[in-house]
Formats: structure tokens, C-alpha cells, sequence
């Protein structure tokens, strides 16, 4: 008589075991994938507000080009109630090349300026192609002696976006071009 051999190890509820560690596994690459996917999501509405930001000082700066030398600057009443009552445009100001105190330094103003002409406002809200609201902050600064030794005088002019929807209105783009007298 034959007897069947006995196993010696008892295998009762390892599929269990094997089914619980497959389950952590694919837990554990899932949350991977839902982190890559929540990141990707912020930078691609990061790469938007930059987008959109880039457009609206690219326009500011293109309604200059526009313009001839002399026209270039800003209303003169304007300036100077927003450099009193916005302390944010000071600030920027202050980080423009040549101030040495929050807007102490003097952008170029232009008498045939006035409040309803875009490019003579120094502050403005313009809506992005993203349909959310940007403040744009303009100065414009002369230089009359050039960093080429050239002796005509330039305009910089530096448009500063900021997200005007964030809390911290937190800087978004800051441009700047210069316009040369050409005499």
C-alpha cells in the first residue's frame, strides 16, 4: 500500500498575501502618476499666465514703437497719483537701473498726454487672452549717455505684468526696450 506524502508546508492563504502586496504595488504607482499629472497641471497654467503676460507687455511695448521719439512717455497727473498711492509701482521702480530711492527717480512725461491714451498710463488693468486681469506697470526712463559711448539720448521704457487675480499680485513678466532719438 501506497501513501500519498504529506506536505510539509501548509499553504493555506498565500494567494491572500500575494493579492495584498500586488494591491500596494499598484497603489503605490498610481499615487506616482496622480503627482506627475497634479504637477503637469500647474505648469501648464504656468506656462499660460507667462503666455498671456508676454502678450500684454508685448503690445504695451509695440503701442511705443508706434509712436515717434518725442511722443514717448507718460501722463504727468498719473504719475503722480500712482506714485503716491501704489506703493508695489514704487517699489519696481526702485529696482529699476538708476533710482536710489522708491520713486524718487523721474520717468519721462509728455505734455500731449493724457488720462484716456494707453501708453501714457503708468498703471492699467488689461484682461489676458487667458481672460484673467493683469496689472501692467510702465516706466520709462532717459538716458542721455548710452552704454555704447554714443551721445544721443535713449528712451528705456520697462513694462512690468503682474497677476493682478493672485493674492500676492506677485510679479509675472518684466520687459524693457529702448527707443534711440536717432539725432
Amino acid at each position: 500500500m501506497v501513501y500519498p506524502m504529506r506536505s510539509t508546508r501548509n499553504e493555506d492563504g498565500f494567494l491572500l498575501v500575494e493579492v495584498i502586496a500586488a494591491m500596494m504595488i499598484i497603489t503605490i504607482a498610481l499615487l506616482a502618476l496622480i503627482g506627475a499629472y497634479s504637477f503637469g497641471w500647474f505648469a501648464i497654467g504656468a506656462a499660460g499666465t507667462n503666455t498671456s503676460a508676454g502678450l500684454i507687455a508685448n503690445d504695451q511695448l509695440e503701442l511705443y514703437q508706434s509712436l515717434s521719439y518725442s511722443s514717448i512717455g507718460l501722463y504727468s497727473t498719473s504719475l503722480t497719483s500712482v506714485e503716491s498711492t501704489d506703493p508695489t509701482y514704487c517699489t519696481d521702480k526702485l529696482a529699476l537701473p538708476g533710482s536710489s530711492s522708491p520713486c524718487s527717480t523721474a520717468d519721462v512725461t509728455y505734455a500731449g498726454c493724457t488720462s484716456t491714451l494707453t501708453q501714457c498710463k503708468p498703471v492699467q488693468t488689461v484682461t489676458g487672452s487667458d481672460n484673467k486681469p493683469y496689472k501692467v506697470e510702465t516706466f520709462i526712463r532717459l538716458l542721455s549717455t548710452r552704454s555704447d559711448g554714443a551721445t544721443r539720448s535713449e528712451k528705456v521704457v520697462t513694462v512690468v505684468v503682474r497677476n493682478a487675480s493672485a493674492s500676492s499680485t506677485s510679479k509675472v513678466l518684466t520687459m524693457q526696450t529702448a527707443f534711440d532719438s536717432g539725432t
